[in-house]
């Protein structure tokens, strides 16, 4: 796929997931086609997500406009999330050339970042496995929504001073699989392809040089850690995934535990600034 039709097929991906879900809403809740508008002001409510580069990154390094039906999809994705959470301040959605594949959130600038070198990376993984493009085009949306969703906990963390007693970046990977699998099959479909992208990654780590000093799991662990809770958010009708080449049976027997502790721990966390 050439990167400008992968961008837009990604993007718009991302946007139908927004106005399809409730991000927030519990597990096999039913959907609503767009947030509902809150009837009052949310008191902690004192900013907006915005699509765009910040003031502060714009100062520094002025920056081209993001392509016009990129900053539309954007702009959907931005009245979607201002609908669902309240933030004390303004928060800059874009996507920009890293130089890298990367995903980033920047506090001292308010960003979120998504880099385009990403859409390559993922279509370049999965078609180590799959060789039907509509399948891998699939899997590259689903992987770049929950790096996003990742990098969007990050964010929350952030700006609202959550506490994250262990790896913040273990538990954003939690938060991006507990806001796919919002109880449908489609959900539980993105989620698996995006646990599926770090079993890929595994298989390119250099067993003699692994950064235990990394603030990031193990390629493999991630995988592991993320098909758990996919397991655990509805073990009898995912009862196919318990075997020794995807979900041991060991691991499998807690994954239900792993999966309502994290969500009601991530839920317990954000409700206080959930919009009504």
């Amino acid at each position: 796929m050439k990167i400008n039709a992968a961008r837009t097929f990604v993007l718009a991906a991302i946007v139908t997931v927004f106005a399809a879900t409730n991000l927030f809403a519990k597990p096999g809740a039913k959907p609503t086609a767009t947030p509902a508008k809150p009837a009052a002001k949310h008191p902690l409510d004192k900013g907006d997500f915005k699509v765009g580069f910040s003031p502060l990154t714009k100062a520094r390094t002025p920056k081209k406009p993001i392509p016009k039906d990129e900053k539309e999809v954007l702009d959907g994705i931005a009245v979607a999330l201002n609908g669902l959470v309240a933030l004390p301040r303004d928060v800059y959605l874009n996507l920009d050339t890293c130089g890298e594949p990367n995903a980033f959130y920047n506090g001292e600038t308010s960003e979120i970042t998504m880099c385009y070198e990403y859409i390559d990376y993922f279509e370049e993984a999965f078609k180590s496995i799959e060789k039907d493009q509509a399948k891998v085009d699939d899997m590259v949306s689903d992987a770049f929504i929950q790096i996003f969703f990742h990098e969007l906990g990050h964010c929350l963390i952030d700006v609202w001073e959550l506490p994250a007693t262990g790896r913040e970046e273990d538990a954003v990977d939690q938060l991006a699989m507990i806001l796919m699998l919002d109880g449908s099959p489609e959900g539980q479909k993105s989620a698996v392809n995006a646990s599926l992208l770090w079993d890929i990654a595994s298989k390119d780590d250099d067993k003699d040089n692994m950064m235990f000093w990394d603030e990031h799991s193990f390629s493999k662990t991630r995988f592991y850690d993320m098909i758990c809770l996919v397991y655990g958010s509805n073990p009898q009708k995912n009862a196919f995934m318990v075997s020794r080449n995807v979900l041991p049976r060991e691991r499998a027997e807690r994954c239900s535990a792993e999966y309502e502790r994290a969500n009601r721990s991530w839920m317990k966390l954000l409700l206080p600034y959930v919009l009504d």
